[in-house]
């Protein structure tokens, strides 16, 4: 244990006196696309692997845990924004991830917002976000994960795509549902991401009647894992109450909670 103390604390200075500040003077999207390209290079070679996993790996037989049938080496997972297409399965392990959940993945691919979608804030260490659902979409990701073996659970966020063609009840559902069916082959669960904040269209799903709707379909699904519904930051009681009462009539076995804050404060 002693090692791993010295270990973190020598990288964490590290990083605060010297990564840091540099990557702070670069514009905070360049940063991710670069740290995504690092991360997948890292991942495809086996000192890369070895590399990551002595700098920052670590495992403990406490850590381990089982959840819906699906066990996980530890309970940090990295969540869904961040491996937006599914590029660092390889390496998020050697990081000493217990999981993650990729995309959001649409059933089209998505562009994303146009513009600038990152600015950091640093007096609360936190970002804003805007970047509207950028992904390869779902055929492209379950094309290039069909061959792959994944060492942790795969979680696969799923989305409607950002676009006026998907705004109609109708196609907006059939959209969930074709990225549904092509990720459910490598996903070890899937949440339905009805909350995205920042996209056409706004939040439809987030709405009782819809969300029944959508739900009826997934229930048609075959899919043998578990189903979440990822929640927004911003909801009253009674929405939440609400938008609860639905989940417990179909096959929803949780919720992810949160999405991106609307309100800073």
């Amino acid at each position: 244990m002693l090692l791993y103390t010295v270990r973190n604390t020598v990288i964490g200075f590290f990083y605060r006196l010297f990564l840091k500040p540099v990557l702070f003077l670069i514009d905070p999207e360049k940063v991710h696309d670069r740290f995504v390209a690092l991360g997948k290079t890292l991942g495809m070679i086996g000192v890369g692997r070895w590399f990551t996993r002595v700098l920052f790996s670590f495992a403990h037989p406490i850590l381990h845990q089982e959840l819906h049938g699906i066990e996980f080496r530890n309970p940090i997972g990295l969540a869904a924004g961040f491996d937006k297409n599914a590029e660092l399965t390889d390496i998020l392990p050697e990081v000493g991830f217990g999981f993650v959940e990729v995309g959001s993945i649409t059933g089209k691919p998505c562009a994303g917002n146009p513009g600038k979608r990152l600015w950091r804030l640093p007096k609360s260490q936190s970002l804003v976000v805007y970047y509207g659902l950028k992904n390869q979409g779902a055929d492209a990701i379950a094309e290039r994960l069909s061959t792959k073996q994944f060492k942790f659970p795969i979680g696969v966020s799923v989305a409607k795509t950002n676009s006026p063609d998907t705004c109609q009840l109708d196609q907006g559902i059939a959209d969930y549902v074709h990225a549904f069916e092509t990720m459910k082959s490598v996903a070890s669960y899937i949440t339905l991401n009805i909350s995205c904040p920042n996209v056409y269209g706004g939040e439809p799903f987030a709405h009782p009647e819809r969300l029944e709707k959508l739900l009826a379909r997934i229930d048609q699904l075959e899919y043998d894992g578990p189903i979440f519904i990822k929640l927004a930051a911003d909801h009253t009681t009674h929405e939440l109450d609400d938008l609860i009462d639905v989940a417990v009539r179909h096959r929803i076995h949780g919720f992810v909670c949160t999405n991106l804050a609307k309100d800073r404060t």
